[in-house]
Protein backbone atom coordinates (compact mmCIF):
# COMPACT_ATOMS: atom_id res chain seq x y z
CA UNK A 1 0.00 0.00 0.00
CA UNK A 2 1.36 3.45 -0.91
CA UNK A 3 2.14 5.97 1.83
CA UNK A 4 -0.31 8.88 1.34
CA UNK A 5 2.56 11.34 1.82
CA UNK A 6 4.59 9.77 -0.99
CA UNK A 7 3.79 11.22 -4.39
CA UNK A 8 3.67 9.01 -7.46
CA UNK A 9 3.60 11.95 -9.85
CA UNK A 10 6.04 14.86 -10.20
CA UNK A 11 4.35 18.08 -8.95
CA UNK A 12 4.02 20.94 -11.44
CA UNK A 13 6.10 23.18 -9.16
CA UNK A 14 9.09 20.82 -9.42
CA UNK A 15 8.81 20.79 -13.21
CA UNK A 16 8.63 24.61 -13.24
CA UNK A 17 11.71 24.75 -11.00
CA UNK A 18 13.71 22.56 -13.40
CA UNK A 19 12.60 24.63 -16.41
CA UNK A 20 13.27 27.97 -14.69
CA UNK A 21 16.79 27.05 -13.64
CA UNK A 22 17.93 25.50 -16.92
CA UNK A 23 16.57 28.44 -18.92
CA UNK A 24 18.22 30.93 -16.58
CA UNK A 25 21.68 29.39 -16.33
CA UNK A 26 22.16 27.24 -19.45
CA UNK A 27 21.85 27.51 -23.22
CA UNK A 28 18.85 26.81 -25.43
CA UNK A 29 20.09 23.31 -26.31
CA UNK A 30 20.24 22.36 -22.63
CA UNK A 31 16.73 23.72 -22.05
CA UNK A 32 15.36 21.69 -24.98
CA UNK A 33 17.04 18.50 -23.78
CA UNK A 34 15.80 18.91 -20.21
CA UNK A 35 12.30 19.70 -21.44
CA UNK A 36 12.13 16.25 -23.07
CA UNK A 37 13.12 14.64 -19.76
CA UNK A 38 10.53 16.70 -17.88
CA UNK A 39 7.79 15.43 -20.21
CA UNK A 40 9.15 11.87 -20.51
CA UNK A 41 10.55 10.34 -17.31
CA UNK A 42 13.36 8.17 -18.77
CA UNK A 43 14.48 8.52 -22.38
CA UNK A 44 16.91 6.61 -24.58
CA UNK A 45 19.71 8.70 -26.12
CA UNK A 46 18.69 7.61 -29.63
CA UNK A 47 15.15 8.84 -29.02
CA UNK A 48 16.47 12.21 -27.86
CA UNK A 49 18.52 12.42 -31.06
CA UNK A 50 15.38 11.79 -33.10
CA UNK A 51 13.31 14.34 -31.20
CA UNK A 52 15.88 17.13 -31.01
CA UNK A 53 17.48 16.62 -34.45
CA UNK A 54 20.92 17.28 -32.92
CA UNK A 55 23.97 15.42 -34.16
CA UNK A 56 25.27 12.87 -31.66
CA UNK A 57 28.37 14.88 -30.69
CA UNK A 58 26.25 17.98 -29.94
CA UNK A 59 23.73 16.00 -27.89
CA UNK A 60 26.46 14.21 -25.93
CA UNK A 61 28.08 17.55 -25.05
CA UNK A 62 24.72 18.92 -23.80
CA UNK A 63 23.90 15.79 -21.81
CA UNK A 64 27.40 15.55 -20.32
CA UNK A 65 27.15 19.14 -19.08
CA UNK A 66 23.79 18.50 -17.41
CA UNK A 67 25.01 15.18 -16.02
CA UNK A 68 28.25 16.73 -14.74
CA UNK A 69 26.22 19.37 -12.90
CA UNK A 70 23.97 16.58 -11.53
CA UNK A 71 20.85 17.97 -13.19
CA UNK A 72 20.26 14.61 -14.86
CA UNK A 73 21.37 11.02 -14.35
CA UNK A 74 22.29 8.30 -16.83
CA UNK A 75 21.55 4.59 -16.73
CA UNK A 76 23.03 2.09 -19.19
CA UNK A 77 21.05 -0.95 -20.30
CA UNK A 78 22.09 -3.91 -22.40
CA UNK A 79 19.30 -4.81 -24.81
CA UNK A 80 18.92 -7.83 -27.06
CA UNK A 81 17.62 -7.37 -30.60
CA UNK A 82 15.32 -9.94 -32.32
CA UNK A 83 18.38 -11.36 -34.11
CA UNK A 84 20.07 -12.04 -30.76
CA UNK A 85 22.60 -9.21 -31.03
CA UNK A 86 23.15 -7.27 -27.81
CA UNK A 87 23.69 -3.51 -27.73
CA UNK A 88 24.25 -0.97 -24.97
CA UNK A 89 21.98 2.04 -24.68
CA UNK A 90 22.14 5.12 -22.44
CA UNK A 91 18.91 6.26 -20.81
CA UNK A 92 18.63 9.70 -19.19
CA UNK A 93 16.30 10.92 -16.46
CA UNK A 94 15.89 13.58 -13.77
CA UNK A 95 16.21 12.61 -10.13
CA UNK A 96 14.24 15.53 -8.69
CA UNK A 97 15.50 15.08 -5.12
CA UNK A 98 19.09 15.39 -6.35
CA UNK A 99 18.11 18.30 -8.62
CA UNK A 100 16.66 20.29 -5.71
CA UNK A 101 19.75 19.69 -3.56
CA UNK A 102 22.06 20.75 -6.40
CA UNK A 103 20.07 23.95 -7.02
CA UNK A 104 20.19 24.83 -3.30
CA UNK A 105 23.95 24.22 -3.22
CA UNK A 106 24.64 26.26 -6.36
CA UNK A 107 22.54 29.24 -5.21
CA UNK A 108 24.20 29.20 -1.79
CA UNK A 109 27.64 29.05 -3.44
CA UNK A 110 26.78 32.00 -5.70
CA UNK A 111 25.44 34.06 -2.79
CA UNK A 112 28.57 33.38 -0.70
CA UNK A 113 30.80 34.39 -3.62
CA UNK A 114 28.91 37.68 -4.05
CA UNK A 115 29.17 38.37 -0.31
CA UNK A 116 32.93 37.76 -0.50
CA UNK A 117 33.21 40.15 -3.46
CA UNK A 118 31.33 42.78 -1.46
CA UNK A 119 33.66 42.38 1.53
CA UNK A 120 36.67 42.60 -0.77
CA UNK A 121 35.33 45.76 -2.40
CA UNK A 122 34.83 47.49 0.94
CA UNK A 123 38.28 46.46 2.17
CA UNK A 124 40.03 47.42 -1.05
CA UNK A 125 42.87 49.96 -0.87
CA UNK A 126 41.47 53.50 -0.97
CA UNK A 127 44.65 55.55 -0.48
CA UNK A 128 47.98 55.40 -2.27
CA UNK A 129 51.33 57.05 -1.64
CA UNK A 130 52.66 58.70 -4.85
CA UNK A 131 56.28 58.29 -3.68
CA UNK A 132 56.67 54.79 -2.21
CA UNK A 133 53.41 53.42 -3.70
CA UNK A 134 52.19 52.00 -0.38
CA UNK A 135 48.44 51.44 -0.28
CA UNK A 136 45.99 51.80 2.61
CA UNK A 137 42.34 50.90 3.19
CA UNK A 138 39.57 53.11 4.57
CA UNK A 139 39.97 51.30 7.88
CA UNK A 140 43.56 52.53 8.13
CA UNK A 141 42.67 56.18 7.47
CA UNK A 142 42.86 57.11 11.16
CA UNK A 143 46.50 55.94 11.19
CA UNK A 144 47.31 58.23 8.24
CA UNK A 145 45.73 61.39 9.60
CA UNK A 146 48.19 64.06 10.79
CA UNK A 147 46.36 66.34 13.26
CA UNK A 148 49.07 69.02 12.99
CA UNK A 149 48.52 69.59 9.26
CA UNK A 150 45.08 68.05 8.78
CA UNK A 151 46.49 65.84 5.99
CA UNK A 152 46.57 62.09 5.44
CA UNK A 153 50.24 61.07 5.33
CA UNK A 154 51.97 57.83 4.39
CA UNK A 155 53.08 55.94 7.49
CA UNK A 156 56.28 54.91 5.73
CA UNK A 157 57.61 58.07 4.08
CA UNK A 158 55.20 60.73 5.45
CA UNK A 159 54.24 61.95 1.98
CA UNK A 160 50.64 63.10 1.61
CA UNK A 161 48.64 60.15 0.22
CA UNK A 162 46.19 60.35 -2.67
CA UNK A 163 42.79 58.75 -3.11
CA UNK A 164 43.26 55.62 -5.21
CA UNK A 165 40.45 55.87 -7.76
CA UNK A 166 41.47 52.65 -9.51
CA UNK A 167 40.73 50.71 -6.33
CA UNK A 168 37.40 52.33 -5.50
CA UNK A 169 34.58 49.84 -4.77
CA UNK A 170 32.39 48.93 -7.72
CA UNK A 171 29.28 51.02 -8.11
CA UNK A 172 26.44 49.73 -5.93
CA UNK A 173 28.72 46.96 -4.61
CA UNK A 174 26.82 46.75 -1.35
CA UNK A 175 23.52 46.10 -3.11
CA UNK A 176 24.75 43.05 -5.07
CA UNK A 177 23.47 40.47 -2.57
CA UNK A 178 20.11 42.24 -2.32
CA UNK A 179 19.85 42.36 -6.12
CA UNK A 180 20.82 38.69 -6.38
CA UNK A 181 18.15 37.68 -3.84
CA UNK A 182 15.55 39.73 -5.70
CA UNK A 183 16.37 38.19 -9.09
CA UNK A 184 16.48 34.64 -7.72
CA UNK A 185 13.32 35.01 -5.61
CA UNK A 186 11.13 33.06 -8.13
CA UNK A 187 13.50 30.09 -7.70
CA UNK A 188 13.51 30.47 -3.92
CA UNK A 189 9.69 30.54 -4.00
CA UNK A 190 9.56 27.26 -5.95
CA UNK A 191 12.12 25.70 -3.59
CA UNK A 192 9.94 26.66 -0.61
CA UNK A 193 6.85 25.25 -2.35
CA UNK A 194 8.57 21.90 -2.98
CA UNK A 195 10.46 21.73 0.35
CA UNK A 196 8.48 18.84 1.84
CA UNK A 197 7.72 16.94 -1.36
CA UNK A 198 8.38 13.22 -0.97
CA UNK A 199 8.54 11.37 -4.28
CA UNK A 200 8.15 7.63 -4.70
CA UNK A 201 11.25 5.63 -5.68
CA UNK A 202 9.83 4.80 -9.11
CA UNK A 203 9.58 8.55 -9.80
CA UNK A 204 13.12 9.31 -8.60
CA UNK A 205 14.59 6.33 -10.49
CA UNK A 206 12.13 5.82 -13.37
CA UNK A 207 12.17 2.90 -15.76
CA UNK A 208 12.72 3.47 -19.51
CA UNK A 209 9.61 4.23 -21.49
CA UNK A 210 8.63 4.43 -25.13
CA UNK A 211 7.82 7.84 -26.58
CA UNK A 212 4.52 7.54 -28.41
CA UNK A 213 5.29 10.38 -30.81
CA UNK A 214 8.16 8.30 -32.25
CA UNK A 215 5.98 5.24 -32.77
CA UNK A 216 3.43 6.98 -34.98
Amino acid sequence: MTDPDVLTEVPAALKRLAKYVVRGFYGTEHALALDILIRNPCVKEEDMLELLKFDRKQLRAVLNTLKGDKFIKCRMRVETAPDGKTTRHNYYFINYRLLVNVIKYKLDHMRRRIETDERDSTNRASFRCPICFSTFTDLEANQLFDPMTGLFRCTFCETEVEEDESAMPKKDARTLVARFNEQIEPIYALLRETEDVNLAYEILEPEPMEILALKQ
